[in-house]
């Protein structure tokens, strides 16, 4: 028995092991980023050594595993208030996930076998098409996509406003293959193949050094630049338990965030954002009249906009509009959807800016694909922790009285770049991140989602405005750098602070993950190339043993 284990734990799975240990911890919030330029190396060279498919799966399973339970231990919530279904989901994710990071591996042990080490300079374009096309379905997670391990280099993403994320990823990745290229050449022990290996380190070097340069004189110029229009925004962090919140008096909530927001009227702001589901019940329903009605008052009183994440409804009087996964009110009689969403309300107007949330978290919000696959939805009945949020239909860009635009993305939603962009592209003058990060305790997760919007700040050059149920609330500025102090998790807050609005979109905004298409292309011309050489080696071969 244990012959086997060691034979199974072997040294190239070892290497493996290192690898998904060194991506876990180069992600936020431990600050140690530079990890990830070397991280891939060891990895690589297992694959080198390992001698068919099968033994590359296994090796790129239990890497990856590593690099998720580091990365992802949080998922579950563990504690004791936390759903069991919660629970063995975060479980589920930590151990399936893996599964989908052998896909980009297994075709680069392909082409690694039909075109030799040269292929190594193919991975990073392999494995980023992997990281887009995992960020593009209603079971897309890209929450590890390697470029987010970055988001603390503040001059090194700078060139993100040119390429967005997924450039960070392919710069991350091209310098892990040309350090491994540059190994193998060193490892020939030639005089040529030393010489070509300083060449690669030097060309690695480069593609580190070139982006902090520039990211560098980014940061400079803008410590001297002056922003000509600014907006007051406060935030209210009112740190209720999430789970607690939905049994309690969703009235007493509403109370709560009134409170909260007087203590802050002195500070004059033009806009107050109240967080993910601040307002726990229909409010925009003709049944909870009274209760807008005050919230209105409030906000006509107080004179300042109010952002506030609500649940939205809409009822079908035609039942045969309602979809698959619509629920059905035994009260009214009639088909609704709901959204997990957020309302803008406007001093003296009764007209009510709205927004449902468009990517949901797959399997906890919403059944993937649940209107395309209505046989599953009667058996699950949405009675196994799954909430059946319904997708919202239009990236809202809100219009406030002074002009100003803006837009929202919630929780989820703000972990994908391609998505987000698409609200700067509209014309939001800046952006909103409403979330709720207290289901996952004080763990790694609240910080990861935090860290995040830094990026998404770089990316499009806007000011973020996060708020959160609980820790992290902040203001990040167009350049990723954090404006005032953050909140801590687990405190109620109320914070406010000036704004840069920035009507300037940048490239990135424009055009989108171009890189990650040119990275499309690169990867099919190489299996194309992989699979001709297949087919041409067995006519050889055939060919051979019929003269024979």
């Amino acid at each position: 028995m244990m012959a086997k284990f060691h034979k199974f734990f072997d040294s190239k799975l070892a290497l493996g092991v290192v690898s998904g240990a060194m991506l876990g911890i180069s992600f936020p919030p431990f600050h140690l980023e530079w990890l990830a330029f070397v991280a891939f190396i060891p990895f690589l060279f297992a694959v080198e050594r390992a001698r068919n498919y099968r033994e590359t799966l296994k090796l790129s399973y239990f890497s990856f595993l590593v690099f998720n339970v580091i990365a992802l231990y949080w998922v579950g919530g563990w504690s004791r208030e936390t759903d069991p279904f919660m629970m063995i989901g975060g479980a589920a994710l930590v151990v399936g996930h893996p599964l989908f990071f052998a896909v980009p591996i297994l075709v680069y042990h392909f082409l690694r076998k039909r075109l030799g080490r040269v292929a190594v300079l193919l991975f990073p374009f392999i494995y980023l098409s992997f990281e887009y096309l995992h960020s593009i379905t209603q079971v897309a997670f890209p929450w590890l996509t390697v470029g987010y391990s970055q988001c603390y280099n503040l001059p090194g993403i700078q060139f993100a406003s040119l390429t967005g994320l997924f450039g960070v990823s392919l710069q991350i990745l091209i310098v892990n293959s040309l350090l491994t290229y540059a190994i193998m050449h060193w490892l020939d022990g030639t005089r040529q193949g030393r010489t070509r290996s300083v060449v690669y380190v030097s060309t690695a070097l480069l593609f580190v050094i070139v982006p902090e340069i520039y990211g560098l004189g980014v940061l400079v110029k803008a410590g001297h630049s002056h922003f000509e229009n600014k907006l007051r925004v406060t935030i209210v962090q009112p740190n209720i338990d999430p789970y607690a919140k939905w049994e309690g008096s969703p009235v007493g909530i509403l109370r709560t965030y009134e409170n909260e927001t007087y203590r802050a009227l002195h500070h004059r702001a033009d806009l107050v954002v109240w967080p993910e589901t601040a307002i726990p019940f229909y409010i925009l329903l003709p049944q909870f009249t009274f209760y807008r009605n005050e919230l209105q008052t409030f906000v006509d009183t107080t004179g300042i906009s109010l952002l506030s994440g609500v649940p939205l409804a809409q009822y079908y009087a035609d039942s045969s509009r309602a979809k698959p996964s619509s629920h059905y009110d035994e009260y009214m009689h009639e088909y609704y959807d709901a959204y997990n969403g957020a309302a803008l309300f406007l001093p003296h107007s009764n007209r009510y800016q709205t927004y449902g949330k468009i990517i949901l978290v797959p399997f906890a919000e919403r059944l993937p694909y649940a209107d395309a696959l209505p046989f599953l939805i009667k058996p699950l009945k949405w009675g196994v922790g799954i909430s059946n949020w319904a997708r919202g239909t239009d990236t809202t860009v809100f219009k406030l009285t002074d002009g100003n635009a803006f837009s929202t993305v919630i929780c989820y939603e703000s972990v994908f770049p391609g998505y987000v962009r698409q609200f700067a592209k509209r014309g939001a003058d800046f952006l909103v991140i409403i979330t709720n990060d207290g289901w996952y305790g004080n763990t790694s997760g609240p910080y990861q989602h935090a860290a995040y919007a830094i990026m998404r700040a770089v990316e499009n050059h806007r000011s973020i405005v996060r708020s959160a149920n609980t820790g992290i609330s902040e203001f990040i500025d167009p350049y990723g750098r954090i404006i005032g102090t953050p909140s801590k998790y687990g405190e109620v807050a109320t914070m406010t602070e000036d704004i840069p609005i920035v009507d300037r979109a940048s490239f990135y905004s424009l055009h989108g993950n171009w890189i990650a298409h040119i990275a499309e292309i690169i990867s099919g011309a190489s299996i194309l190339i992989g699979l001709f050489l297949k087919f041409r080696d067995r006519e050889t071969r055939r060919d051979s043993n019929e003269l024979h």
